[in-house]
């Protein structure tokens, strides 16, 4: 079974997100992310990165609501942005203590 062509938008969201959230976590090494609050350092390639994920998302979820998966598009193309951006805080979190 061949997987529809817009998934390939959903999987470069959440690749984006993921190198996203890995520059940040890089660049603060000993400062614990939050959800709600940027931290000291933020490099313009992290934010070019979250904004390249986000319209990835939008893309893919925008075709995808034309399919069978109708209205669950968007929170399926939200997912794929939050989801690898929650690992890696988690575990860069886990690691500073």
């Amino acid at each position: 079974m061949a997987l529809p062509w817009w998934t390939l938008f959903v999987l470069a969201a959440a690749a984006c997100s993921w190198i996203s959230v890995t520059v940040l976590a890089r660049n603060n090494p000993g400062e614990r992310l939050s959800w709600f609050r940027s931290p000291t350092v933020a490099p313009l390639s992290q934010l070019w990165f979250l904004a390249a994920s986000v319209a990835c998302a939008w893309l893919g979820g925008s075709y995808a609501a034309d399919t069978a998966l109708g209205g669950w598009a968007y929170p399926i193309a939200a997912l794929a942005v939050l989801v690898p951006w929650a690992l890696v805080r988690a575990g860069h979190n886990r690691h500073v203590g």
